[in-house]
């Protein structure tokens, strides 16, 4: 607008206010105390390096919903594999799997209810079956997880399965772990069953059970100069011999006895079917809530009721667990429970509970010599799947919000450290706190991505976005669809783009933030929400609305008018409309839409769009900014007013 060169004392002034770069959402301030480069609401938005806001790229599905009412799966036209069958009805759990012989092959693994369906991430049309054990099936929430080149499936109170890999495309199937009351490792003495020559260790027995990889024990050198109660890893079997390799001299006839690790005290156990379990330091971890005894064909699995105690696998060894040596009480003498681990450096694990933190040190060597160190007791997880380790942070969802801690402020998380959510706190107040602990988080492009059920929903229905390079919250990521909902994230990292996948429980795969796609349509979800019926586009509902203007004083203004300098993005044409949010007195001024006033921004375009807004009269004001066609970029902001006459004298 044209200004004076001098202005009287009666005067009103023009003074400008705005923003040239976006950063952060700020919603624990009220808008008129947030900093430039801070946002009121950023809904659906990214923003990235060079300052600007714009929409995200809308959501792809890649696998549609494998379940219906009725059981049977319904697939994209474009995938031409039938799963054929009825029994599906729901996906339970899911992970990354990664072909151990060929290093950049991965899938997604999908554990529905009758088996574990595989998708391949760089073509979603190949998928293969694992077949559950005969007679057995998945009817709740597991945890599935790849460890030691297995596939684990572990059920809550239930034997966990197992597979190795072996049978694919098409008789893959898994195999019920190691159950039963646990029988003490065969001790291997027959008269002259051993030979040395260059440093290798031939034990000839017939009959032994001994597999590549099991850690020996050697309880009677003999006349050889092997280390007694030393344990050495084999690396060779037939069916009469097995092979280790030791610092010992030639010897030929010589009698030893040898064989897997004794157990004291209560004795071995095997895998005492826990619902998740988590592979640190070659070892599987987990709660201990059950024992096994029973009969390998009848186990007989019974509840601890102790819901503070954890153990750990012997080294590679998923079917020994020594209930002395490596088990841990967690939070003893309260009503705490565990939550989850994160392995924090290599020789420590973090212990999550419900209402405080805890510290295993020395989890990379002999478990006997592990302690355990209560952390804090002022705050503690809500969920284990939002527990993520970023760098040297750990980031977590508390009651009190998220948290992201290095490992000196998990002495002092309450009197130190402030919620890294605090800027979005009204939000994280909607969360429903009734199904928080289904939250899942992931870190995938510098950004921490956490999946909430917010306000009635009992689902995971919100995404909220941290972003590390603008240090600052930048988005919610809605869908007004009460079918959507997530219970985990995938990051996949084969060939030369890693990417982020959502899973729902309906089996429906969602390629998430997806930055190189061009598609003319990328600015649309692709979402596949209902059971029954093929994926849809729809718009992605994104929203910027700005901090509030005030020129930095509380006089009275009358809002002269607005620049807004717009782009459009690489590969398509946009529009939005805009709006004003005047406070005290309050009013709303619609601006109209870009097309109104402008016509479509052509597709890599820019555009400075100016207008006026009527000298609409109020102490601040905030410019809303509703995408509805492509992707605008939005890039610079300015709100043009004059001060209202503050003074004593009349202005007639």
């Amino acid at each position: 607008m044209p200004r004076y060169a001098s202005f009287g004392r009666l005067d009103s002034r023009l003074v400008d206010d705005g923003d040239t770069a976006f950063a952060r959402i700020n919603q624990r301030l009220r808008p008129d105390q947030l900093k430039p480069g801070e946002v009121a609401v950023s809904q659906n938005g990214r923003m990235d390096l060079d300052g600007a806001w714009q929409p995200r790229i809308g959501y792809r599905n890649v696998f549609s919903n494998i379940t219906s009412g009725e059981g049977a799966p319904v697939l994209p036209i474009s995938l031409p594999f039938n799963l054929n069958d009825g029994a599906i009805n729901a996906v339970y759990g899911s992970c990354l799997y990664s072909d151990p012989a060929t290093y950049s092959t991965e899938y997604i693994a999908l554990a529905t209810n009758s088996k574990v369906v595989l998708v391949k991430t760089s073509d979603p049309t190949v998928s293969h079956n694992i077949n559950y054990p005969a007679g057995n099936t998945v009817d709740a929430n597991c945890e599935i997880i790849q460890a030691f080149n297995y596939l684990f499936i572990f059920r809550d109170g239930q034997v966990a399965f197992q597979w190795d890999g072996s049978g694919l495309p098409s008789s893959a199937s898994f195999t019920l772990v190691a159950r039963g009351e646990y029988t003490q490792p065969l001790v291997y003495n027959t008269s002259g069953n051993t030979s040395i020559s260059n440093g290798v260790v031939t034990v000839t027995e017939a009959g032994h059970v001994i597999e590549v990889g099991d850690l020996v024990m050697v309880s009677d050198k003999g006349t050889t100069d092997l280390n007694p109660l030393t344990q050495y890893r084999v690396y060779q079997t037939t069916g009469t011999t097995f092979l280790f390799k030791a610092d010992a001299g030639s010897i030929a006839g010589a009698t030893i006895a040898v064989g897997k690790r004794q157990s004291i005290g209560l004795g071995f156990s095997h895998m005492p079917s826990p619902p998740w379990a988590i592979h640190h330091q070659r070892r599987l971890w987990m709660p201990f809530n059950y024992t096994m005894t029973g009969t390998s064909g009848s186990p007989v699995i019974t509840s601890r009721n102790v819901r503070d105690e954890i153990i750990a696998s012997d080294i590679l060894d998923q079917d020994t667990y020594d209930q002395i040596q490596n088990q841990f009480k967690i939070a003893s003498g309260s009503a705490d429970y565990v939550v989850g681990f994160q392995p924090f450096a290599e020789d420590n694990l973090v212990i999550f509970a419900r209402n405080s933190i805890h510290l295993v040190r020395g989890v990379g060597a002999d478990l006997g010599n592990a302690t355990v160190q209560e952390i804090t007791r002022e705050v503690g997880a809500v969920s284990r799947k939002s527990i993520v380790q970023i760098g040297n942070q750990i980031l977590f969802l508390s009651d009190n919000g998220v948290y992201a801690v290095d490992f000196d402020q998990l002495y002092n998380l309450r009197g130190a450290t402030t919620p890294l959510s605090e800027p979005i706190n009204p939000i994280i107040l909607r969360i429903n706190r009734s199904y928080a602990e289904k939250a899942v988080g992931v870190y995938h492009d510098n950004r921490y991505y956490l999946a909430v059920p917010l306000d009635n929903s009992t689902v995971n229905n919100t995404i909220l976005v941290y972003n590390f390079l603008n240090q600052g919250w930048e988005s919610a990521d809605v869908i007004s669809d009460s079918r959507w909902n997530i219970t985990g994230f995938v990051r996949s990292g084969a060939g030369t783009t890693n990417r982020l996948y959502a899973v729902s429980k309906d089996g429906g795969i969602h390629l998430i933030d997806e930055t190189n796609s061009t598609a003319a349509n990328n600015w649309q979800d692709y979402l596949g929400l209902a059971i029954g019926s093929f994926p849809s586009y729809r718009d992605v509902e994104s929203l910027l609305t700005t901090r509030q203007y005030t020129y930095e004083t509380m006089d009275r203004k009358r809002f002269n008018a607005y620049e807004l300098h717009l782009e459009s993005a690489s590969n398509i044409q946009s529009d939005a409309t805009l709006s004003l949010e005047v406070e005290n007195p309050d009013s709303v001024v619609s601006i109209g839409s870009v097309l109104d006033a402008y016509g479509y921004i052509p597709q890599a375009e820019d555009l400075s769009l100016r207008g006026r807004l009527g000298n609409k009269r109020g102490y601040g004001a905030q410019l809303t900014v509703d995408p509805t066609y492509g992707r605008p970029k939005v890039r610079a902001v300015k709100i043009t007013g004059a001060l209202q006459n503050g003074g004593n004298i009349s202005a007639e």
